[in-house]
Parts: C-alpha cells; sequence; structure tokens
C-alpha cells in the first residue's frame, strides 16, 4: 500500500464526503478546519498523548455505535500520530474490525506514525502496549495541513526524519546537506518528507509484523520513550527521539566512527534545542526494562553505526544501566 502525496486537503474533504464514513479526529484539527466535519458523522477527541487510553478507544466505538456504523463502515482518521493510533486501533476493534482510511495531519504521522498498520495505545503511562497491528486500506498525505503546524510539532515530524536518515544512505546524505533547509521548512522539505515516507512504506512493506528488518525503526526509541515517560510528555516525541538517538549513540561510543558520532549531534542538535531531561540511568533503566522490545530479560537497543547499517544490542539491565550513567553527564 502505497500513500498517496500531495498538496490539496480537497483530497481529505472527497474521502469524508463519501458513503457510510465515520470520521475521528482531534480537537486541534476540528477547531482548525471546522467546514471539512461539517455534515460528516464524527467525533472529536481530546488533542494530546494523555488521552491516547482505551477510554478514549471506547468513546469512539460508542460513538460509533449511536451514530449506526456497521461492519461496512469506513473509519477515517484525521490527524496526529495520536489520532491515527487510537482511531486506527478502534476501527480493529469495532465489530472485531472495520475498514479504516488514514489522512495525517503532522509531519509526524506523515513520516512515521501514520504509516504501517501500527495502532494502539498507552496504558499506565507505557506507550503503545495495548494495540493491533490493523492497515488502512488508503494513507492520504495533504501537505496543506502542514501551514498551520506549530513549530514544536514541526520539530516532532523532524525528530523521526533525522531516524530516517541515520538508516538510510541516501536519506543520510541528503539531510546533512539540507538540515537547516528542514528544519525552517525550506523547499528542500518536500523532498524530504517524500524521501522518509517512500523510506518507512519499504521497511513495512518487507517486514509488516515487525520480526526482523522494521526493528531498526525502533533506534533512538529505548532510550527515547523511557525518558518521555519519565518527564512527564514535556517536550514532543520526536524530540524526545533525537534525545535517545544521542544518548544510545553516546553509551556505545567506542564502537562508532568519531566523524559520524559528531554529525550525529549535529542533526539531533537542530531537532532537539532542550538539555537532556534531569533523569538517573537508574530510572531511564528500570523503565526501559518494560519495552515491548524486550526478550529474555534483556534491554534491545537498535543502534545505527554509520552507512544505513543497523546493529542490535542486546543488554543485561545492569550493563545498560553502566553504560548510560557514564555518559549521561556529557549530554
Amino acid at each position: 500500500m502505497k500513500a498517496e502525496i500531495g498538496d490539496a486537503t480537497a483530497a481529505a474533504e472527497r474521502i469524508l464526503r463519501s458513503d457510510n464514513i465515520f470520521t475521528v479526529t482531534d480537537s486541534n484539527v476540528a477547531d482548525f478546519y471546522p467546514s471539512l466535519f461539517a455534515g460528516v458523522r464524527h467525533t472529536v477527541i481530546p488533542a494530546g498523548e494523555k488521552y491516547k487510553t482505551l477510554d478514549t478507544v471506547g468513546k469512539i466505538v460508542s460513538d460509533m455505535v449511536s451514530a449506526g456504523c456497521d461492519r461496512q463502515t469506513t473509519l477515517v482518521a484525521v490527524g496526529g500520530g495520536v489520532t491515527g493510533d487510537t482511531a486506527g486501533f478502534a476501527a480493529a476493534c469495532f465489530m472485531r474490525g472495520v475498514k479504516w482510511i488514514n489522512v495525517p495531519t503532522t509531519l509526524l504521522a506523515m513520516v512515521d506514525s501514520g504509516i504501517g498498520g501500527k495502532t494502539g495505545v498507552d496504558v499506565g503511562g507505557y506507550k503503545n502496549v495495548a494495540g493491533a497491528f490493523h492497515m488502512p486500506g488508503r494513507v492520504v498525505v495533504c501537505r496543506d495541513f502542514l501551514r498551520t503546524l506549530p513549530e514544536r510539532e514541526w520539530l516532532c515530524g523532524c525528530g523521526e526524519m533525522i531516524k530516517h536518515a541515520l538508516l538510510d544512505r541516501d536519506i543520510y546524505d541528503e539531510t546533512v546537506r539540507g538540515i537547516d533547509g528542514l528544519i525552517s521548512r525550506g523547499e528542500c522539505a518536500g523532498r524530504l518528507i517524500e524521501m522518509s515516507v517512500r523510506y518507512k512504506e519499504s521497511v513495512v512493506a518487507a517486514d509488516f509484523k515487525e520480526s526482523g528488518l522494521r526493528k531498526r525503526l525502533n533506534a533512538g526509541h529505548t532510550v527515547g520513550h523511557a525518558v518521555e515517560r519519565l518527564d512527564g510528555f514535556r517536550l514532543s516525541h520526536g524530540e524526545y527521539v533525537a534525545l535517545g538517538l544521542l544518548a544510545e549513540a553516546e553509551m556505545f561510543s567506542d564502537e562508532l566512527d568519531p566523524a559520524y558520532l559528531s554529525a550525529l549531534h549535529m542533526l539531533c542538535g537542530k531537532v532537539c534545542r532542550h538539555p537532556f531531561p534531569s533523569v538517573s540511568a537508574e530510572d531511564v533503566t528500570e523503565t526501559a526494562k518494560a519495552d515491548k522490545k524486550n526478550s529474555g530479560g534483556e534491554i534491545v537497543v537498535m543502534l545505527p553505526v554509520g552507512g544505513g547499517d543497523v546493529e542490535e544490542k542486546r543488554l543485561t539491565p545492569e550493563e545498560f544501566s553502566r553504560r548510560l550513567k557514564r555518559c549521561l553527564s556529557a549530554l
């Protein structure tokens, strides 16, 4: 399934005017684009990671029942990553699964979370531990939605794009050359966005259920997710990914080429201008132990090592904590 990439939001409007559609959007999108949802069966969920919960899924399902939806209904998610993840999970649950379409409106959702069919919600503060693989029938990228995107959310998407750059040699070369233009939303941004979308699609197509190649997309996320939770989601997800990439690279700095490590510092620093949160290595380790990527009591880190190559590092909690503690002062 290949994402449809264009500029005008009219593509989204045509979908919402189709037969037997139920739409889920968030309060931010509903406020910016009220005409998009006029006369359309829809529900509005609160914006923000803290509402990515089973309760929100229950509300969506309940609203679909009240609206007279059936097994032939197509759910359309219009929003950022939280909306897509939550609405997609509701589509997987409603009457044991209905079709759905994803219309991502944020940069993060367009290049990463909106592609691949991983749906889910957070439970007990742990990210995405309840969910399902449920591929959308279509992903429709309308870049005009990005015109109203706040700076923080733009940088959030840039964090995941930096990750993709570390995983693919061609994207890396173009990103290093164009990083300032990407951050400032210059002319090169459109090209880099499309490269990121197509890269994510290629990985998903090769490994839908994350049994092999797709695991590389977790680079930066072992530390990033743990710090995100401990820091109370104060920054954007993409900023935590950038911090996670930086921390995980420093944990293995003795194995990385110095020039590559310097470039990684530069790229991550462009995305996240905040100091590393004040968290202890022990607390990060304890939180990381609950990461769904782990197995056999070991903590898994997917480490980009240059040239698009990635190594899977499996560490005991003691080794993970020791390596992280050693580098925290340098972050």
